[in-house]
């Protein structure tokens, strides 16, 4: 699948690394030649990088944007998404996909709309990521979790400890006739695995297992993650976007504490929300006295969502 992915930030630089390791051919385009020089010269991942503007006709023709597959816009600036997928659309490519920073877009109802303007998906990261999130306090133990077929089937992928009982036995044992899942891929390191019988699950894997949702306790059991108990207290450091998404959505059974430096930003949550379960604190997150003050070893989960990825790591 040939996939032009316009803007080499963060996001679309993980994306061509991410999508280079499964045999794609990558574009990379951004006009800045100091974020494609170091992917360009580095070897290690096999794409394209090309220093053309993502607005630019001639320049999406350049990086073959009429014979892509799919076309990915994710630059730091919304409406040049929105107008480099209209551009690469219009151009031929047969799939396009634009990152927004506007909640309002990604509503159902716009679908449609998007699409005449020859935008085939909207991607919303804040909105991404809170769901990840709020997936972790719904069902501890669980990596990812989806419902297909309208919830007639769940896929749930679980990494595997020392405590799970399905470690080191063939597939042909543990999947038979009578079984109540399947497993139909193992994540083992940087590799993705379609399994066959002989295939056995390891310690660290991360196996996806289909099955019903009145069988997704039994899949919790012989993985080992029973034990984890219901998230009812949480802490979040960094009161953007993500975190709001997250406290509008989370369950009417879990308190929200947020810890957010700045003072303005701390006024501007506590008028957006009205919920006697959230509260926000003017503080450091990084303070750890602060933290302990504050009842952090009471949280079963803890979030770290400030723009500063060191922050985050470091907390």
């Amino acid at each position: 699948m040939k996939i032009v992915i316009a803007g080499a930030g963060a996001v679309g630089t993980h994306l061509a690394e991410l999508l280079s390791r499964e045999d794609q051919d990558i574009m990379l385009i951004d006009e800045d030649p100091d974020r494609t020089a170091e992917l360009a010269t580095s070897g290690e991942f096999d794409l394209m990088t090309i220093n053309v503007s993502p607005t630019s006709i001639s320049g999406l023709k350049e990086a073959g944007v009429p014979h892509a597959d799919l076309f990915i816009g994710v630059t730091p600036e919304e409406t040049r998404n929105i107008t480099c997928c209209m551009l690469a659309h219009a151009l031929g490519c047969r799939k396009t996909v634009a990152r927004v920073d506007n909640a309002e877009y990604t509503r159902p109802e716009y679908k449609d709309f998007f699409r005449q303007m020859g935008i085939d998906s909207i991607i919303y990261p804040e909105a991404l990521a809170a769901r990840e999130i709020l997936d972790g306090i719904k069902r501890p133990g669980v990596r990812q979790y989806w419902e297909v077929h309208g919830g007639a089937l769940v896929m749930m992928g679980i990494k595997l400890r020392e405590s799970a009982r399905v470690l080191d036995k063939p597939l042909r044992e543990l999947c038979g006739p009578d079984t109540p899942y399947h497993i139909v891929a193992i994540k083992r390191d940087e590799d993705t695995i379609i399994p066959g019988g002989n295939d056995s699950l390891a310690l660290g894997d991360i196996a996806y297992f289909m099955t019903q949702r009145k069988h997704v306790q039994y899949i919790l059991q012989i993985t080992g993650k029973e034990e984890y108990g219901e998230v009812r207290h949480m802490m979040i450091m960094g009161g953007g976007l993500t975190a709001l998404h997250v406290i509008q959505d989370k369950p009417d059974s879990v308190s929200v504490k947020v810890i957010e430096r700045d003072e303005e930003r701390c006024r501007q949550f506590a008028d957006m929300l009205d919920d006697p379960d959230v509260s926000i604190i003017q503080g450091d997150g990084r303070d750890t006295g602060m933290l302990a003050e504050e009842g952090l070893r009471d949280m079963q989960a803890f979030a770290a969502l400030t723009p500063y990825t060191e922050t985050n790591i470091l907390a």
